[in-house]
C-alpha cells in the first residue's frame, strides 16, 4: 500500500506485470485482515475486560494493544484498497501524505512496545524478589501505557514534517529514506525483538526455577504465579514469536532499499523490489495486529474458557432483561388499588 516504486512511467514486461498481479491478489486478501482481525480484536477487549483479567497488568497491556491494532487496521487496510483500485490520495493531498503514514507508524509502534511492556511485566511477577514482582502492578501498567502512546505520537513527529509529494508521489525526500532506513532498524527490527526475547527468557528462566523450588518443597507461596498468569505468558510468547517472524524483513529491506536508492535498475528489479517492499511493510506487518485474538485462542486453554464464561455471561444478562421486564409487568398487573375508605362510606 506504501509503494515507493512507480511502474507507470514505463511498460511492465511480463514478470512485473505477473508480480503486479499479485500483489493486487494480495492487496484484496488483505480484506479478510480487516475483517477477521477487528472481530478478533474486539473479542480480545471483550475478554481482557471481564472482572478476574480486567486487574492484571499483562491483560491491560493486551487489551490497548488490541485497541490500537484495530484503529491500524482499520485506518489503513481501506486506505490501501481505494488507492489501488481508485485513486492514491497521497499523491494528490500534502496534508494526507504527511499524515497516513505517521498515524499508522505511531500506531503500530505503539503496539509494539506496548508488547514489551507485557514481557516486562511477566519477567517481573516471575521473579523471587518481592521488590521486582511490585512492578507488576494495574496502576503501573497504566501509567506506563499513556507514556507509550504519548511518546510515539510524539517521536513519530518527524514523518509529517519531512514526508512530501514529489514527482506525482508521497515519498521521503532526500537523504531521509537513509535516515528513516536506521531509525525503523533500530526502533522498530533491534529493539523489540531483542527486548521481547530478553524478557521472554527471564520470565521462562524465572518459571523454571519456580517449578525446581516447588517440587523441592521449597517456593513461598507468593513466589508461585498463577495458573492465569502462566496462560498468559504463553500467550505472549506465541505472539512474541509471530512477531519476530513478521516484522524483522521490514527494516532490513527499507535499510536495503535506502541503501541502493541511486542505483539504476530495470523494469524487473523495480518489480521485484517494489513486491518485496510490499509484502515486508504491508502484508506481513498487518499479520499480527489481525491475529493476536486467534494466537491466543489456540495456545491458551485459559484464555478460551475465559472467553467461554464471558459469552455465558453476556448471554445469560441478554435473556434475564426480557425476564426481569416481564416479571414487573406481572407484579404490576397483580397489584389492586386500595379503596379510597371516604369512597366506601
Amino acid at each position: 500500500m506504501d509503494d515507493s516504486t512507480s511502474m507507470s512511467n514505463f511498460v511492465l514486461s511480463p514478470f512485473a506485470s505477473y508480480l503486479t498481479d499479485i500483489q493486487q491478489a494480495l492487496t484484496w486478501s488483505m480484506l479478510s485482515f480487516l475483517i477477521f482481525g477487528n472481530i478478533g480484536n474486539l473479542l480480545n477487549c471483550f475478554v481482557f475486560l471481564q472482572r478476574p483479567l480486567r486487574s492484571n497488568p499483562c491483560s491491560h497491556y493486551l487489551f490497548v494493544s488490541s485497541i490500537t491494532n484495530s484503529i491500524a487496521l482499520s485506518f489503513t487496510i481501506p486506505t490501501g484498497i481505494y488507492a489501488m483500485e481508485q485513486m492514491d490520495l497521497t499523491s494528490y493531498s500534502l496534508i494526507y501524505c504527511k499524515f497516513r503514514l505517521y498515524i499508522y507508524h505511531s500506531l503500530l509502534m505503539i503496539s509494539r512496545y506496548l508488547i514489551i511492556l507485557a514481557c516486562f511485566d511477566r519477567a517481573c511477577l516471575s521473579s523471587r524478589r518481592p521488590a521486582i514482582r511490585n512492578l507488576s502492578h494495574i496502576r503501573f501498567a497504566r501509567i506506563l501505557s499513556v507514556f507509550t502512546i504519548v511518546f510515539w505520537f510524539i517521536g513519530a513527529a518527524h514523518l509529517p514534517l519531512v514526508v512530501d509529494i514529489q514527482f506525482g508521489d508521497c515519498i521521503l525526500p532526500g537523504v531521509y529514506p537513509l535516515i528513516f532506513s536506521i531509525y525503523a532498524v533500530i526502533f522498530a527490527g533491534i529493539i523489540p525483538p531483542v527486548a521481547m526475547t530478553i524478557f521472554s527468557a527471564f520470565t521462562l528462566r524465572n518459571l523454571h526455577s519456580v517449578h525446581v523450588r516447588i517440587h523441592s518443597r521449597s517456593a513461598p507461596t507468593n513466589a508461585v504465579m498463577r495458573q492465569r498468569d502462566i496462560h498468559l505468558t504463553r500467550m505472549l510468547t506465541a505472539q512474541v514469536i509471530i512477531y519476530v517472524l513478521t516484522t524483522t524483513p521490514y527494516p532490513l529491506n527499507t535499510l536495503y532499499a535506502a541503501i541502493t536508492l541511486s542505483t539504476t535498475k530495470g523494469s524487473d528489479r523495480q518489480a521485484i523490489e517494489g513486491f518485496i517492499y510490499f509484502v515486508t511493510s504491508t502484508f506481513l506487518l498487518f499479520i499480527n495486529p489481525s491475529a493476536t485474538f486467534y494466537i491466543y485462542f489456540t495456545t491458551s486453554k485459559a484464555f478460551r474458557t475465559e472467553l467461554q464464561a464471558a459469552c455465558k455471561r453476556l448471554w445469560l444478562n441478554i435473556l434475564r432483561k426480557p425476564q426481569n421486564q416481564s416479571s414487573v409487568r406481572n407484579i404490576s398487573s397483580n397489584v389492586q388499588p386500595q379503596a379510597n375508605p371516604r369512597q366506601t362510606r
